[in-house]
């Protein structure tokens, strides 16, 4: 039996930012979807929060995600249902062998008539009201994504922080062996989880598999990568001294030549002499980003004018001396925040990658922190690229791992991204270990094995924002019997791969890719048709 096509999805919420938050779920996987319902009964409405009579009749089916402990209650209230809430780990299967998960607050519902239909590790996420269509999540979707991510972009400096940015030195005058030991965390880095480094993926699969579910109809969407590719990396180099620039960078540089892939170079503009020769070696050879000015770690500090002017004054200096445009920026220490992105945005920048998915200790706020995804996620218009793998100063001078054994914990996180269809995102430092001539055929393998994989896309952070940016520019049109995708980068079209989500179990999602306008045709043959799309 040929699967049907569910026509494009209802957004409501409570408030205009929940909404817009459903909203980027739907765009994260290319979910055609309306925030103004049509009148025809067919479309499956998705809402965060409870839902009126009205609502529940004028439309198929109806995935109710709750919006906070008591709305949780008023929607057992409404049903007769208990509700019992807890603290667990949510686990949920991608694929065989491949499982996302989080540590979240769920709602548990009890009483006669409903029966869960997605079930994690003895947690179920999502139920079926019997003789209804109406679903209910254990999961409150929109507050748990704006805990992790919007509240991942914020950092509070530690006053430790705060004491050693006010020194009228350098905080690179401090000993490099004071400093590791500060900001020491034992075992930390090596006990890196799916949880840790990714949860905000658990929230998309649930907002798909429910979908799939509720539907009961082939859900489309867009693959994340090129035809044939199923993950990315963008190795990347924050060259913080005059060595690492003169000395080390030469080194990876040569290395990432011969395996044929190419990488970014995070320069400071004014920390330390720059040689216009060797600029416009890396930009040809690669390409080369903004690392602030002075690298002194007090860019969050400074005003929003004074931010702008900042790294506004990095990008022409470095444009200036590489002959080449600088698009991307990425901040000292892993700083970050909303306000620095404006004053990015506003300085001509577009992209940033200062944003880790998580890192076990801060420099800046002493904790452990991330943004929690391992896929670029737009904050406005700056795309925001994580930094997905742990940086190698890190995992060798905080931890304590040998280059060896820092190599295998590169290749273990990978893997876990691999799975999920991330971005990995590699942090190199010319002037550390992995620069040093010794530890050159470490680098080399730890490159190799991702260069010898044929599913991986290795790109530059410019090459993948522009990717991520023409992904999300495409979107899926259906109407009158056919399905396609409106390409948002002319230059890439036929690129993007469409996939239909038949259906989600034990196993995961079992995905069909659409290779032909034939086989599109072929199954949509008893589709409904729909008019519209976005």
């Amino acid at each position: 039996m040929k699967p049907t096509i569910t026509p494009p999805i209802s957004l409501r919420g409570n408030n205009a930012k929940e909404v817009q938050i459903l909203r980027e779920f739907a765009q994260f996987w290319k979910v055609p979807h309306r925030e103004r319902p049509s009148q025809d009964g067919k479309e499956i409405l998705v809402s965060s929060g409870r839902v009126s009579e009205t609502e529940a009749k004028t439309h198929s089916s109806i995935i109710v995600f709750q919006s906070g402990l008591e709305d949780s209650k008023e929607i057992a209230k409404e049903y007769g249902l208990a509700v019992k809430t807890k603290e667990t780990l949510v686990q949920l299967p991608v694929a065989p062998d491949v499982a996302v998960s989080m540590r979240t607050r769920v709602s548990e519902f009890s009483g006669p008539g409903i029966e869960p239909v997605i079930s994690g590790v003895m947690t179920p996420i999502l139920y079926r009201l019997s003789g209804t269509r109406v679903h209910l999540s254990s999961v409150d979707l929109v507050s748990e994504y704006e805990r992790l991510v919007s509240g991942g972009l914020e950092e509070v400096p530690s006053r430790k922080f705060r004491l050693v940015t006010k020194i009228p030195f350098s905080y690179r005058a401090i000993p490099s062996f004071i400093r590791n030991r500060a900001f020491r965390a034992p075992n930390s880095v090596t006990e890196l989880t799916e949880d840790k480094l990714a949860p905000v993926e658990c929230l998309r699969v649930i907002f798909l598999a429910s979908l799939v579910v509720a539907a009961e109809r082939a859900v489309p969407r867009i693959a994340f990568w090129r035809k044939g590719k199923s993950h990315a990396l963008a190795i990347t180099h924050d060259v913080e001294t005059k060595l690492g620039l003169e000395d080390g960078a030469g080194r990876l540089a040569d290395i990432e030549s011969k395996l044929g892939v190419r990488s970014t170079w995070n320069v400071p503009s004014e920390r330390y002499p720059l040689s216009s020769q060797l600029l416009i070696s890396l930009a040809t050879a690669g390409e080369v980003g903004g690392h602030d000015t002075k690298h002194d770690g007090r860019l969050i500090f400074e005003s929003i004018e004074n931010k702008v002017e900042r790294v506004a004054r990095c990008k022409s200096r470095l444009e200036s001396l590489s002959k080449k445009e600088v698009r991307g920026f990425r901040a000292p220490l892993l700083q970050h925040g909303r306000e620095l992105i404006d004053a990015l945005g506003k300085a001509g920048y577009q992209y940033d990658s200062s944003a880790p998915s998580w890192e076990p200790l801060s420099p800046t706020s002493l904790k452990p922190h991330g943004v929690g995804t391992v896929f670029p996620f737009f904050i406005s218009t700056m795309l925001e690229i994580p930094v997905s793998l742990p940086q190698d100063h890190q995992l060798i001078r905080v931890s304590g791992l040998t280059v060896t054994k820092a190599v295998e914990e590169l290749l273990r996180v990978s893997g876990l991204v691999r799975d999920i269809g991330g971005a990995c995102v590699l942090l190199v430092h010319p002037d550390y270990e992995f620069g040093q001539p010794e530890n050159s055929e470490e680098y080399y393998r730890l490159l190799e094995r991702f260069k010898s994989d044929p599913e991986c896309e290795i790109l530059t952070l410019g090459e993948l924002a522009r990717w991520w940016t023409h992904r999300a520019n495409s979107q899926i049109e259906t109407g009158n019997g056919d399905i396609s995708i409106r390409y948002g980068d002319k230059d890439w079209s036929g690129d993007l791969e469409l996939e239909l989500v038949t259906s989600y179990g034990p196993d995961g999602f079992k995905i069909v890719r659409i290779e032909d306008k034939m086989e599109i045709a072929s199954l949509l043959r008893d589709a409904p048709r729909e008019e519209e799309s976005s």
